[in-house]
């Protein structure tokens, strides 16, 4: 239900930046890996449809079991790029064009994912050390299973050269939601890789605690602004959708109605019925909207007292223990850099949520 879906955004559950964006798509293990994915499943007709013009059972099912091939290769791809990049932040070698001039020292960054991984397997140990040793068999075990994913390819594709440029669009139309949040994790770690070296090149100009304190409840303020007007478009977004929607409410056939025996009755008490739904409905979603907004504006203004306060502060200092320009620049960086963060999770809502309205 519509309104199942507004709820879900759990508006007030806002993390700290500091504790990094951690929107990431559905790991693939090798159970996942080995199930067949739902649209390739009997059960779905999309497949059956898709190649209408085969008429042999037979053939249908050898089409499908290279389609089921066709998809893992796409989806090892895709986890590879994403694993390779949790490597690249892990060892310091994730490239930031905007940074690499500065010939500073890449720090070494294991995503929040990498070390979630590490934590369940191992509790406890979560160094550099194991997350490297995660990382790298698991890139291990993805190129064993695009070796043999690639093999089972090669030996079929030359039966079915035919098919092949029409299964391999409909797979990938199909996969279109997990490369876009391929996409977004791998953008993230790039974000908070960067979040990063922006902080550690703060903090090598020596800020007083006092200092760390008011910056980072600062970037919190950012974050929670940028959030929140992120959420509040995105509600926006769904209700558009919801209301320009040609489905029309529908409720069950309540057990009272049905002990109305004359019709006219019945029918005046069930369109009275609809009535008030439709209004509850109305109202609710109008409230959702009146919260979210609330809190946009509440996070905006805390940030700009959160600012102000940080600029009050620093002119009642003398010059040598104000901030100086290079650490201003930075901080503003760091907040330019969270907007970015930000609005690639939410761009990626947005599609999923725009998908999903042309799916139904």
């Amino acid at each position: 239900p519509f309104e199942e879906q507004v709820l879900s955004q759990k508006l007030s559950e806002l993390s700290t930046y500091s504790d990094h964006i951690t929107e990431h798509p559905k790991m693939i293990h090798e159970n996942l890996m080995e199930n067949i994915p739902y649209y390739l499943s009997k059960e779905s007709k999309l497949f059956e449809q898709m190649i209408s013009d085969v008429t042999s059972s037979e053939m249908i099912e050898a089409l499908r079991e290279m389609a089921i091939v066709i998809h893992q290769l796409f989806f090892i791809v895709f986890e590879k790029s994403l694993w390779s990049t949790y490597l690249k932040s892990g060892t310091g070698q994730l490239q930031l064009n905007q940074m690499d001039n500065n010939n500073s020292n890449h720090p070494h960054l294991w995503p929040i994912q990498v070390q979630k991984f590490v934590h369940k397997q191992s509790p406890g140990n979560i160094d550099t050390a194991a997350c490297l040793n995660y990382v790298i068999q698991h890139l291990d075990q993805l190129d064993e299973k695009l070796k043999q994913y690639q093999t089972k390819y090669n030996m079929k594709k030359n039966q079915f050269l035919n098919y092949l440029p029409r299964i391999q669009t409909f797979v990938h139309q199909q996969l279109e939601s997990a490369r876009w949040a391929t996409e977004q994790e791998i953008a993230i770690v790039r974000y908070n890789y960067t979040d990063h070296v922006l902080e550690l090149q703060f903090l090598a100009y020596n800020p007083t605690q006092q200092q760390k304190k008011i910056v980072e409840k600062l970037l919190d303020a950012k974050y929670k602004e940028d959030i929140t007007k992120e959420e509040y478009n995105l509600l926006k977004y769904r209700i558009s959708i919801e209301q320009s929607s040609s489905t029309s409410l529908e409720l069950s056939n309540e057990k009272f109605l049905r002990t109305i025996e004359d019709q006219a009755t019945r029918q005046k008490l069930y369109d009275q019925y609809i009535h008030i739904a439709q209004q509850a409905k109305k109202d609710m979603i109008q409230l959702y909207l009146s919260s979210a907004q609330a809190q946009m504006d509440r996070y905006e203004k805390e940030f700009n007292l959160k600012l102000k306060q940080l600029q009050d502060r620093e002119q009642l200092l003398p010059n040598d223990k104000k901030l100086n320009g290079n650490m201003i620049l930075l901080i503003e960086q760091r907040c330019k850099n969270i907007s970015e963060g930000v609005k690639c999770v939410y761009k990626h809502k947005l599609d999923v949520v725009r998908l999903n309205s042309v799916q139904h």
